[in-house]
């Protein structure tokens, strides 16, 4: 499955426990960190270390691929990204 958005992380990890059969205490249990911990991965993807991603890939039995695109499966924005200034 290809995840385009953070949510599409969360339901990924949610979904795949669950085909396991393991609440979220139990995939806790198997990594080594608190029941919060997975709450907070699957409610709040965005805020998932590259270290919880891997061990959460491994424990679920997902494969974690990055690669490069070819040039027909890279997709341009239709509308531009706002640009943002920084102000100190």
């Amino acid at each position: 499955m290809k995840i385009n958005t953070p949510k599409d992380l969360g339901a990924v990890i949610r979904d795949s426990r669950k085909a396991k059969g393991w609440t979220q205490a139990d995939l806790a249990k198997h990594i080594g960190v608190y029941q919060r911990d997975i709450s907070n991965c699957e409610t709040r993807p965005e805020k998932i270390s590259v270290d919880m991603l891997i061990k959460l890939c491994a424990s679920l039995d997902l494969e974690l691929k990055v690669d490069n695109l070819s040039k027909h499966e890279i997709s341009t924005p239709t509308t531009p990204l706002a640009k943002k200034s920084l102000r100190f």
